[in-house]
């Protein structure tokens, strides 16, 4: 099938990039997903939370450009900006001070609190020994992912995109090294079969039938943590590891979270409201890579809990409700790749956001649909996060993210 262009993802990265380009004139567009309800999507199972917070300016830049459209559709997408409180320890304070230091450089609303302000602004963070000082995100905020996804694809199916579900892409390649590009997909016959091979990635020799194959003159890959096995017919590295990352949902008798934002502990367990409940999350260091869904029931009791134990009073008595486990793509140095696949013409990326796909999903799309459309960036600038910064033998052009949630 000879088309436009070819989306392979339509999470939250492929979903906004799906709306900027035919916002922008492109209809003969097509976007391939196993499962567009996303029943393992990280779009689906991520904790919702958007802030303007980065080390990287270029970071800051594609949260500032998403929460920016964020703010015209909090109706449509229940975004609320009611902010993101970050907690830091007393052996943490000199980072704490460097951090606000960096917010007000850059031009970001940060307020900086000591103990005592914190105490006032969240009254139920009645346990602050040890905590030097706080940082405060008036604009940052929470919204439903579900609804930001499905509105940048209603968006742009009015615009004559097409989206097909049960599609699985094992190859993409320029066809004889030139465009237009040639993407080899097949259809699962059931869902069930779709989100098998979401569990557990196919290759190529797995398929007996012939795969369906369109040519188009770009094609984008934004599957996310599936990103790797798609990549690795292109290239021996692709710089991109799935990781599980667990969430948990739990009650606190006689506490209502509601009136607050999201809150991240010295200990690093990150806490929000989340539909009459608290949601929470945390990174642990010795989780290997793999497409791993399942959930540790002592991640809430060993992890979580002791924690809030210690932070307030509000948060001894807790419930726990249901928990699961999703996946972020890590890269080398936590900041995500996009632009142009080296050597391979009319292929391009966007992925490996590291979890970040919600808060920087716009900024992304709006600056890879200048690269194709344009030949250039003019709006945002993200020469930088071509995977060649991994090849160039220059550490200095790596993007280190160590403010990651």
């Amino acid at each position: 099938m000879r088309v436009t262009g070819v989306i392979i993802g339509a999470g939250i990265i492929g979903s906004a990039i799906a709306y900027e380009l035919s916002r922008r004139g492109v209809s003969d567009l097509h976007v391939l997903d196993p499962d567009l309800e996303g029943a393992l999507s990280s779009t689906e199972r991520n904790a919702g939370g958007v802030r303007h917070l980065w080390q990287q300016p270029i970071n800051v830049e594609l949260s500032r450009t998403s929460i920016r459209l964020f703010e015209t559709l909090k109706d449509e997408i229940g975004f609320n900006q009611s902010g993101y409180l970050w907690l830091f320890s007393e052996a943490k304070r000199e980072n704490g001070d460097a951090i606000f230091a960096h917010t007000q450089k850059m031009g970001l609303k940060y307020e900086q609190f000591l103990p005592q302000e914190i105490q006032q602004k969240y009254p139920f963070l009645d346990k602050l020994d040890g905590v030097a000082s706080g940082l405060f995100g008036t604009k940052d905020g929470l919204l439903n992912s579900n609804a930001l996804k499905t509105y940048f694809r209603n968006e742009a199916k009015k615009k004559g995109v097409t989206f097909h579900d049960r599609r699985w892409v094992t190859d993409a390649h320029p066809k004889k090294g030139i465009s237009p590009a040639r993407v080899e997909s097949y259809t699962a016959d059931s869902p069930k079969q779709a989100e098998s091979w979401l569990r557990e990635p196919p290759t190529k020799d797995s398929f007996v039938s012939s795969p369906e194959v369109w040519e188009a003159d770009f094609v984008i890959l934004c599957a996310g943590a599936w990103s790797r096995p798609i990549l690795l017919p292109m290239t021996k590295d692709p710089k991109v590891e799935p990781y599980r990352r667990q969430i948990c949902l739990f009650k606190a008798e006689g506490f209502d979270m509601s009136p607050y934002g999201m809150v991240v502990d010295t200990s690093g367990v990150y806490f929000h409201p989340e539909g009459g409940n608290i949601l929470a999350g945390l990174v642990l260091k010795n989780e290997t890579s793999g497409f791993r869904f399942d959930y540790d029931t002592e991640f809430f009791e060993s992890h979580v809990w002791p924690a809030l134990y210690e932070r307030s009073t509000q948060l001894e008595r807790l419930k726990p409700v249901t928990g699961w486990g999703g996946l972020y793509s890590y890269t080398p140095d936590i900041t995500g790749i996009l632009g142009a696949i080296p050597e391979k013409p009319a292929l391009f990326e966007a992925h490996g956001f590291t979890g970040h796909g919600i808060m920087h999903c716009y900024g992304a799309a709006v600056a890879i649909s200048e690269l194709i459309l344009d030949g250039r960036y003019h709006s945002i600038d993200a020469a930088c996060l071509s995977r060649e910064r991994f090849t160039s033998g220059d550490p200095s052009k790596l993007l280190p993210e160590t403010l990651h949630i």
